[in-house]
């Protein structure tokens, strides 16, 4: 087949698609170019879900006609000079494939006016080519409007979604520059109806108020941390707010929106035995990195970066979320009951079950509305010894002399009087964190007893998995004690296994463990298989742990709760389920009209 070249209109064709994907993509440089310009105004307008129109106007700087006529060529830009330029990029848009790539797939008019200029330039482009240039009034700024995208393009125009998956997109990428830019007043119309409104504001805080409600703007943490090489701002959610996907999670260097599956991992790092497994945090964090250090030039989209230390990167951001975890206590609190959606609407005592710890009357059913979440485990037969473990270890001296066990509820949660209230404690995830730390303890010092296996246990990898897992088994025998070797392409043996985890050793079990070796390697950088104990730990924890259903006495209640008082983490287990729902005598008081 012989080699010829492309038409200059096909290859802008093909550029384009790289840039402009779908209606959210032209939207996204649209307000780029806009921001660039110094814009605090931008309003969007939008018919079809974009494939029929899309119209933003600014009061940015605005160009000349003769800058006007030069943007909408390909490889034109006012950002950039030299190549020494490209590794010190202060601005959203740097490539001068934006404009170009927009008016060759599509009908397109804009209207721009430059400051000291006394009208405005009007081009009208159909498939990148200008079929008129004229004078008109506007005030100073831009108007880009876009009709028909994909006109000339039907392939790609028929992989394009239905309207209203093309809007959510599209209100997806404006909430990303709302996020970063609460000085801009962003509008977003669709037809004749306005989707989003957001004035100025004066705090990343009041925005997140505006896009997503009150409630969570005022119980997010901040972050804040000045580290090495690098400043982290911005705003975290509790972990009672996570989510069951990672939408919600905002990263931002130097203004622009990025995503990096490392760095969301090194989020969720922070958050482990703070959220259950399959939650993901709410994170809305902005990096401060010297652009030396970076690398934006990545792919047309601009929406990946390139660090040139992702360990130290990593490092801090698990660094700054942590410390703002750690900034206060995370105990649930049960919800206000005399909230309207909570009323009482029935129930009778056959619905409560009481097991006292005391004589006397103990205490008297109370109306569901009180909204005591219990998770309720699936095990429900005990462990053996696992009461014998808390009678031997009870030290009860190291409770507060305010606190009083008053029994238990459904053979499953322990009540406790405090000097503020009451607690309700899980017994099963309290007996969980203390078996925990326990075990997470004999794993950090370092002397891990072994057990050598009597059949030693066969693994199967596929290659690029056992070319990485070789490179750490000198790792896997001196940080976990798991004696593994290679046999064959992707066969291994397991010779030697932890002693404390005989109880996880199984085929499935091993695979386990080994399995999230491999994916730490992959998404995090400056992983340490130390840390990957602590999911082990987790694991023989749940599996030795007291169930629901299962009575304790009163010497038995009181020697968990002691140990419980003394682990570092007393309110989460450490899968994140929360150990201890408090109430306090203000919210019994106002559930029974005493205030």
């Amino acid at each position: 087949m012989k080699i010829h070249e492309l038409d200059t209109h096909l290859i802008n064709k093909i550029a384009a698609g790289e840039v402009i994907e779908r209606p959210a993509s032209l939207v996204k440089e649209l307000i780029e170019n806009s921001l660039d310009a110094g814009s605090t105004q931008i309003e969007i307008l939008v018919e079809g879900g974009g494939t029929e129109r899309v119209c933003l106007s600014d009061n940015g700087s605005g160009m000349a006609q003769d800058d006007l006529v030069a943007a909408i060529r390909k490889h034109t830009t006012s950002k950039i000079r030299t190549e020494a330029d490209l590794f010190n990029i202060q601005t959203l848009g740097f490539r001068g494939e934006a404009l170009a790539s927009i008016v060759e797939v599509s009908r397109t008019s804009i209207i721009s006016r430059a400051e000291g200029s006394s009208e405005a330039t009007r081009l009208d482009i159909e498939g990148g080519e200008i079929r008129s240039t004229r004078t008109e009034g506007r005030k100073l700024g831009t108007t880009v409007d876009v009709r028909d995208l994909f006109f000339n393009t039907p392939a790609r125009r028929k992989f394009l979604k239905s309207e209203k998956t093309e809007l959510s997109h599209i209100i997806k990428t404006i909430k990303h520059s709302v996020l970063a830019h609460p000085n801009v007043h962003f509008k977003l119309t669709h037809g004749a109806k306005v989707i989003l409104d957001s004035p100025p504001a004066s705090s990343l805080r009041d925005i997140i108020s505006n896009l997503y409600s009150p409630e969570l703007a005022k119980v997010l943490l901040g972050v804040e941390l000045l580290g090495n090489e690098i400043k982290i701002e911005g705003l975290i959610a509790p972990p009672d707010h996570s989510k069951s996907d990672r939408s919600d999670q905002f990263l931002y260097v130097n203004g622009r929106f990025i995503r990096d599956v490392s760095l969301n991992y090194a989020i969720s790092r922070a958050y482990e035995g703070f959220i259950p497994a399959g939650r993901y945090p709410i994170a809305f964090l902005f990096f401060e990195i010297n652009p030396q250090m970076i690398d934006v030039n990545v792919h047309p989209k601009k929406e990946e970066v390139r660090f040139s230390n992702l360990a130290l990167i990593q490092a801090e951001v698990k660094r700054a979320v942590s410390n703002a975890l750690l900034t206060r206590g995370v105990i649930p609190m049960l919800h206000d009951p005399t909230s309207p959606q909570q009323q009482w609407t029935g129930g009778t005592p056959s619905q409560m079950h009481f097991q006292s710890g005391h004589s006397g009357r103990g205490l008297q059913p109370r109306p569901p509305e009180l909204g005591l979440k219990r998770e309720l485990l699936s095990r429900a037969t005990a462990r053996p010894h696992a009461q014998d473990s808390i009678r031997e270890s009870a030290q009860p001296e190291s409770q507060s002399k305010h606190d009083r066990v008053i029994g238990q509820l459904h053979g499953t949660y322990i009540i406790v009087q405090t000097e503020q209230g009451i607690e309700l404690i899980d017994q099963h995830v309290a007996h969980e964190r203390i078996f925990f730390e326990k075990y997470l303890s004999q794993l950090t010092t370092g002397r891990i007893a072994r057990q050598r296996l009597l059949i030693p246990m066969t693994l199967e990898f596929p290659l690029d998995e056992a070319e990485v897992l070789e490179k750490h088994l000198p790792q896997l025998d001196t940080k976990l004690g798991v004696g593994i070797e290679r046999f064959g392409s992707g066969t291994f043996i397991i010779r030697d296994w932890p002693e404390s985890f005989a109880k996880i050793l199984t085929k499935e079990g091993a695979l386990h463990v080994l399995e999230r070796v491999l994916q730490a390697l992959e998404h995090d950088a400056q992983v340490e298989l130390a840390d990957l104990a602590k999911e082990m730990a987790a694991d023989l924890a749940c599996e030795a742990a007291i169930v629901k259903n299962t009575p304790l006495n009163r010497e038995e209640m009181e020697g968990l709760i002691a140990q419980l008082r003394q682990t570092e983490n007393p309110y989460r287990c450490p899968h994140g389920r929360p150990i201890i729902i408090a109430y306090s005598l203000i919210e019994l008081e106002k559930a029974f009209g005493r205030r």
